[in-house]
């Protein structure tokens, strides 16, 4: 971990004189680690970043995290992101500064949404195929390719007076593919009409669909990604009709996410948001149990790592405030591994560690 004097920082730095690329990178890192250890490490950050001014950036980690490493293995985690990190986000908001970071309350739910973003399995989010250019504009290619028959799901989203053939066709034959379990399918079908929407909108300045399914707000209300939004949607409809799935709650909040226009979520994000609605339509209904998981395993020691937010927080919010206020975001994290015995955070912590050690009782 980078120390940085306050006054000679090329870049934003926390409380505790971290580069701040150094600490959400740390941050990050120990998300994905297993032990007291890697807790205690995850608490200080959380306090230090927070603390530090940087409420709106530890969000995005947050969800970012969720979304690269956890997706599928638990998909509750984002019903459980978007109404805790939504009440913090109100507080945040409503609340001054100093008022926000002292609260003990928020303090705590800070540390419990690290915490479980922790403790929640893991599973790296899904890639979609490439396509290929000679597929596009191409009315024979799509004519011999696109022949399955019309399935009620599609045809209960589409709007004859504004959805082009070729999206209700293309989406068809993603949904075919959803019903064969063929994940790999689907999402190259996903893309390909998503490209053929950009190519048609340059060339013609409209796309494949002009009914305004996006939230008011977007400059891309007519995208066919909500057309895609709208047939998932009946789909899941249909399957948890047969008892095939039982994810109302986590599909709506995923659909509610893609729609929202979080300012957390970037684009990129939100695209793997509706690749995991796909992949939970296509691979759930296969499980033995076709539902989500629960998402805490042992309530007792999570109470008892929250309850020490107070020691955490008084330790950093005792020093000076960065000089330069953190942005809300930052580029790309390049993967950086600390080596054990160079790691000058450790030394910091050993008096925090024992607190931890004793919650798992080690």
């Amino acid at each position: 971990m980078t120390h940085v004097q306050q006054g000679q920082e090329k870049e934003p730095v926390t409380r505790k004189g971290y580069a701040l690329r150094d600490v959400a990178r740390s941050f990050v890192q120990v998300l994905g680690e297993a032990s007291p250890i890697a807790s205690g490490k995850l608490l200080h950050y959380t306090a230090d970043l927070i603390g530090s001014g940087g409420f709106d950036l530890w969000v995005t980690l947050c969800w970012d995290y969720a979304v690269d490493h956890i997706g599928l293995a638990s998909p509750r985690i984002f019903v459980y992101l978007k109404k805790k990190l939504g009440e913090l986000g109100r507080h945040h908001a409503d609340l001054p500064f100093s008022t926000f970071v002292h609260s003990p309350t928020i303090q705590q739910a800070t540390f419990e949404v690290v915490l479980i973003l922790q403790g929640c399995p893991k599973r790296l989010k899904t890639k979609t195929p490439p396509t290929h250019a000679e597929t596009h504009q191409n009315d024979g290619w799509f004519e011999s390719t696109a022949t399955s028959p019309l399935r009620d799901v599609v045809r209960r989203a589409w709007s004859r007076d504004h959805d082009q053939e070729v999206l209700v066709r293309a989406t068809n034959e993603m949904m075919v593919a959803i019903t064969d379990g063929a994940l790999e399918k689907a999402l190259l079908w996903l893309k390909w009409v998503q490209e053929e929407d950009g190519l048609v909108r340059r060339l013609y300045k409209s796309g494949l669909s002009t009914l305004e399914r996006g939230p008011a707000d977007s400059k891309q209300r007519t995208a066919v990604a909500y057309f895609i939004c709208a047939v998932a949607a009946e789909a899941y409809t249909e399957f948890a009709a047969k008892g095939l799935l039982r994810m109302h709650e986590e599909v709506q909040t995923l659909l509610d996410l893609y729609r929202s226009g979080d300012k957390h979520l970037s684009a990129a994000k939100r695209q793997d948001l509706l690749i995991l609605i796909l992949q939970i339509l296509t691979e759930v209904p296969r499980w033995k149990v076709p539902a989500a998981p629960s998402l805490v395993r042992d309530p007792i020691v999570l109470e008892r790592a929250v309850a020490q937010a107070e020691t955490f927080y008084r330790e950093i919010l005792a020093l000076p405030m960065p000089t330069k206020p953190l942005p809300a975001k930052i580029g790309p994290l390049k993967k950086k591994i600390i080596p054990t015995n160079q790691d000058k955070l450790q030394h910091q912590l050993d008096s925090l560690d024992d607190a931890i050690l004793s919650f798992y009782k080690l």
